[in-house]
């Protein structure tokens, strides 16, 4: 019986002990949950401050970028755009203390002088852009009403008088120039600055040596271009430096100007554009409308190649204007990769010219230019469908393809220095039987000569179509390598004589083989989205070519003249049926801009 309370003790105080241990372990696994509940939980994981610093320096970098742009595809965005880097600033600022500070001290552009001045010391201690900080001033100025200006709310225009605008701005420069020459508000923190009295300063009474930062750019976003009232603008502001400053003191800014836009056109002579050079220094949309020379275009645009974006050109320019610019005739290829649009309107761009384009360029977003479609159906076409379509004729032009035949050249030069031999010859001899002999041999000359033009005339045509294949396989390869490329619009454009002619083929679809080639080299742009032709097609058939290659176009827009409109629009009504990645579509026929079919995804569903 002892024996028993004793076991049945021990059995009790076992379980009692196994049941500490167990809840102990229970508590300290409760304790390691709690540990790592803390450890996992993301608001206890904090980064270091340096490292908060340096991303918000990354993110000042972007802003500043954000903030010099002026132009965009449309206004709309471009605001957008604005309002979306201006909550950025204000979300950011409103973390803490140390975000407000790295992100004050690194933001370096002002937009319509979007600061506080710092008339007295601390005035600015409450402004996210602080004035002694600035580089970089970007202005919107409105030339058709000439005057400057700032968005309200986004929606309504604040105008900036003239003389204000000045004063800001002699503020500005007065601000950068005290700090680097080491004046500005006082930083008692900061034992390596040196302070110096300065009693005639409005702006600070401290010296700060700090040569980093110092207001040296001004970017007009001017809109409405009127090349008078932007020279007119400029000198003002010359002159407005040169009374309030001495010359060592006068502001950078001035002379390193960025503008948005420049037209050239009758009216630029070559004194305008060297008065210009000396303010601005970068030009960001280029548009030619009847320059007065080809030598003005040239130094136009070689004067500020390296920072145009967008480049027009639009009315009666130079007919070698393109040839000059891109170097086809052994010259320098001005086009740099800084160009994201393109459009050569109301003249013919060659092959040779476009692939010396793309080679400078890959970051093109929109692409617009003119073919002879006439001599593109000649060179695309094949031998048996030359022979079934009489139609098919080499234009006279050389608007798309200039063929030069090396050995016809060096022919021609061996045929002059025979014929220069032979005159040496009957000059230096003096019998009768050494000029009969050197006629004889002219003779022969000129029938070898002429066997051998022939030969050239009978092969010339078929050497310039080989040719012409090499340069369409280059310029097809080129376009697959545009990833940025989402806009394209081709049109007809011939020119001979120095005359423009329209489009001979009409009504008659295009041979298959033109099709199927010239939609290979469209749909091997891989990011391509919307493609417009301007009165280069007869029919719908191209598209079928381009929508079955590449999956990525979404809209497709033809303008026709000479073509039968009913049957068109029946192809492409197919066209949106069969390929589903296609939302809009329309035909509009010339030269009455009927809307003839118009076809929208989102609203047919």
């Amino acid at each position: 019986m002892n024996n028993n309370s004793n076991n049945i003790n021990n059995y009790i105080n076992n379980n009692n002990n196994n049941n500490n241990n167990n809840n102990n372990n229970n508590n300290n696994n409760n304790n390691n949950n709690n540990n790592n509940s803390k450890n996992n939980n993301p608001n206890n994981i904090k980064l270091p401050l340096y490292l908060q610093k340096y991303i918000i320096k990354i993110l000042c970098g972007y802003i500043n970028t954000k903030n010099k742009l002026v132009t965009m595809p449309n206004v709309q965005l471009y605001r957008i755009d604005e309002a979306i880097i201006k909550r950025l600033m204000m979300n950011l600022a409103l973390v803490s203390k140390e975000w407000f500070k790295t992100l004050s001290n690194n933001l370096t552009v002002s937009v319509d002088f979007n600061y506080k001045e710092n008339i007295n010391l601390g005035d600015d201690r409450y402004s996210i852009i602080k004035m002694e900080n600035i580089k970089t001033l970007k202005i919107h100025f409105d030339q058709k009403n000439n005057h400057i200006y700032e968005m309200i709310g986004g929606v309504d225009k604040s105008q900036i008088p003239i003389e204000i605008f000045n004063k800001k701005l002699e503020k500005l420069q007065l601000s950068s120039t005290l700090l680097n020459n080491g004046y500005l508000t006082n930083n008692t923190n900061n034992t390596n600055n040196t302070t110096i009295s300065n009693s005639n300063s409005t702006i600070s009474n401290s010296i700060i040596i700090n040569d980093n930062k110092l207001f040296n750019r001004i970017i007009i976003r001017n809109i409405f271009f009127d090349f008078e009232i932007l020279q007119n603008f400029l000198n003002v502001l010359n002159e407005n430096n040169n009374k309030n400053n001495n010359s060592d003191n006068n502001c950078l800014a001035i002379n390193n100007i960025t503008i948005a836009e420049l037209e050239i056109k009758d009216n630029v002579d070559f004194n305008k554009i060297m008065e210009l050079k000396k303010y601005v220094k970068k030009v960001i949309r280029l548009t030619f409308e009847d320059p007065n020379s080809l030598e003005l275009a040239l130094e136009i645009y070689k004067t500020w190649s390296n920072s145009i974006q967008y480049f027009i050109i639009d009315g009666e320019n130079p007919p070698n204007l393109l040839s000059k610019l891109t170097g086809v005739d052994g010259g320098i290829n001005y086009f740099s990769n800084q160009l994201k649009e393109l459009n050569v309107c109301k003249m013919p761009i060659t092959i040779q010219e476009l692939i010396q384009i793309l080679k400078s360029n890959r970051n093109l977003i929109n692409l617009s230019f003119n073919f002879c479609f006439d001599s593109l159906i000649y060179f695309l076409s094949s031998k048996s469908e030359k022979l079934n379509y009489q139609s098919i004729q080499r234009c006279p032009c050389d608007s798309l393809f200039k063929f030069i035949d090396n050995n016809n050249q060096n022919n021609q030069n061996n045929n002059n220095n025979n014929n220069n031999n032979n005159n040496n010859n009957n000059n230096n001899n003096n019998n009768k039987n050494n000029n009969n002999n050197n006629n004889n041999n002219n003779n022969n000359n000129n029938n070898n000569n002429n066997d051998i033009n022939n030969n050239n005339d009978i092969n010339k045509l078929e050497k310039e179509l080989i040719e012409f294949e090499k340069y369409w396989n280059e310029l097809v390869e080129l376009f697959s390598n545009q990833k940025s490329l989402v806009f394209l619009e081709i049109g007809h454009d011939c020119v001979y004589n120095y005359k423009y002619s329209t489009m001979n083929w009409k009504k008659k679809p295009f041979p298959e083989n033109v099709d199927i080639k010239f939609g290979t080299l469209i749909s091997s742009i891989p990011n391509l989205s919307n493609i417009m032709f301007f009165s280069g097609t007869t029919s719908a058939n191209i598209f079928f070519e381009i929508a079955s290659r590449n999956q990525s176009i979404t809209k497709i827009k033809s303008s026709v003249i000479g073509c039968d409109p009913e049957k068109y629009a029946a192809d492409l009504q197919q066209l949106v049926d069969k390929y589903s990645h296609i939302q809009e579509c329309t035909l509009t026929i010339l030269p009455d801009n009927n809307v003839f079919f118009s076809y929208n995804k989102n609203n047919n569903q």
